[in-house]
């Protein structure tokens, strides 16, 4: 049995061809938020550009090369309306990112002990407060605090939002904790904490909520905390007007609930080791679309990805919750087919050309069907919620879009190209998977790879 809101939010929010025809919604062009927050008035601390990934790094250029190859800008595109934005190196549904980066310092070399917002619009560190602002909400002596802003999520796809901020969430956390693995740090992800405390702490602003707080250890020499004294920076408007969605507010409030108790798991190095990690982060895109006569995926390269489908993460709620159910298109030594992913095993559920059925289940998008596979993460709600309650679904969540990670990682890797979808007509996606529509499992992600057809709108990289 779910939690009822979580069931609640869940259902409400599934896509149907009946929902999206009787949908009346337009994008408020004028009242788009911006993309970028920033601290006015506080003090900003540049930091070093285009810095080395590698161990032994200290001070503003360790700090530069973290956020460099976790978060920072890494090219642009161009509309047909000649509107330019800003591409980045942790994905985003939509390219909304309603992911901010918050990070405490303590005992870093050459670096003040403080509280800052990394500013990724000119890759710089707002400083928002010195000493030890998070007191004992973590003992790292770097702590990167994720927090969303739900609203730029919500302006596009309004309750179902939700989701993919969660989603979002999963790329970021494993986005840092690769550039932190390449430094040599160790790491963890934690997601139970009093968020209440947690918020206060951190003085954010209304529109945000504290998400996930990445550990990292750097070498490092704490001392003595030093007394809090705050900057006068205020967080800048993101639009004339943010609507309210009850349905998130109600999902994210009952997800306020945790253990009281929960043992992280002991930090550890995590490492990519397919290739070079940092030219791998900065030229990771999404792929408009795939080549429908393109190249086979070479199978080495499928079972890598596979064995990085059920590494188990580096974060305190444990899992996996998630498994991949691949429709496979065009891979070397596969026949075409509906199969499950468990325990390294590939299980064949669905003969023949599963082409024309994955693009109509992914709301007809064509890549979907032009892939070499397209993977369904779908998440056991029960067993997750029977832990955690509603706070299982930030969890679920996170896990599909730290694998969508990986399978973004990998793709670039092996000379191909991913695309994350979040949407799909989720109850038609249960009864072709053999699912019951409310059931514990519920499909949460589907994820696209295969060999990318060009995108004009690219611009070179900055």
């Amino acid at each position: 049995m779910l939690p009822p809101v979580l069931a609640g939010y869940h259902e409400a929010t599934k896509h149907t061809p009946e929902r999206l025809r009787a949908s009346r919604h337009f994008l408020d062009w004028a009242n788009m938020p911006s993309p970028f927050r920033h601290y006015e008035g506080a003090p900003l601390v540049d930091l070093p550009a285009d810095p080395p990934l590698a161990p032994f790094l200290a001070g503003a250029e360790a700090l530069s090369a973290l956020f460099y190859y976790s978060c920072s800008i890494s090219a642009t595109k161009q509309a047909p309306s000649g509107y330019r934005y800003a591409l980045r190196v942790n994905p985003s549904s939509g390219n909304l990112h309603p992911t901010e980066f918050h990070f405490q310092s303590r005992g870093l070399s050459g670096w003040q002990d403080g509280l800052y917002h990394y500013r990724p619009s000119s890759h710089s560190a707002e400083r928002r407060a010195r000493g030890d602002v998070l007191g004992g909400l973590s003992e790292a002596p770097l702590a990167v605090i994720l927090t969303s802003i739900f609203w730029r999520e919500a302006w596009k796809y309004r309750a179902r939002a939700y989701r993919y901020v969660n989603l979002d969430l999963g790329h970021a956390m494993l986005a840092v904790q690769y550039a932190a693995g390449a430094l040599g740090w160790p790491s963890r992800v934690r997601g139970v904490f009093d968020d209440a405390r947690l918020a206060a702490a951190l003085r954010l602003a209304e529109d945000e909520q504290p998400m996930l707080l990445v550990e990292l250890w750097p070498q490092a020499e704490t001392g003595p905390p030093e007394n809090v004294v705050w900057t006068p920076g205020r967080p800048n408007r993101l639009s004339q007007e943010a609507i309210e969605y009850p349905l998130i507010a109600r999902m994210h409030a009952a997800t306020l609930a945790c253990p009281e108790t929960l043992d992280p798991p002991p930090p550890r190095v995590v490492r990519w080791v397919h290739g070079d990690y940092a030219a791998l982060a900065r030229r990771r895109r999404s792929a408009l679309d795939f080549l429908l006569e393109g190249r086979l995926m070479p199978r080495q390269a499928f079972e890598t990805i596979l064995a990085l489908l059920e590494e188990p993460l580096a974060a305190d709620w444990g899992g996996p919750f998630v498994t991949a159910f691949l429709f496979i298109h065009s891979v070397e030594g596969l026949a075409p087919g509906l199969y499950r992913l468990k325990r390294g095993a590939l299980r064949r559920i669905r003969e023949g050309d599963q082409r024309v059925i994955a693009a109509a289940l992914s709301l007809g998008q064509d890549l979907a069907g032009n892939s070499c596979f397209t993977a369904g993460f779908v998440a056991d709600f029960g067993r997750a919620a029977a832990r955690f309650g509603d706070r299982a679904y930030r969890f679920l969540h996170h896990e599909a879009g730290a694998l969508g990670h990986r399978l973004y990682l990998a793709a670039e890797a092996f000379g191909f190209r991913a695309t994350g979808i979040g949407a799909f007509y989720d109850d038609h996606v249960h009864a072709w998977l053999g699912l019951h529509p409310q059931g514990p499992l519920q499909v949460v992600y589907h994820f696209a790879a295969g060999d990318p057809v060009s995108d004009p709108r690219l611009a070179p990289e900055v």
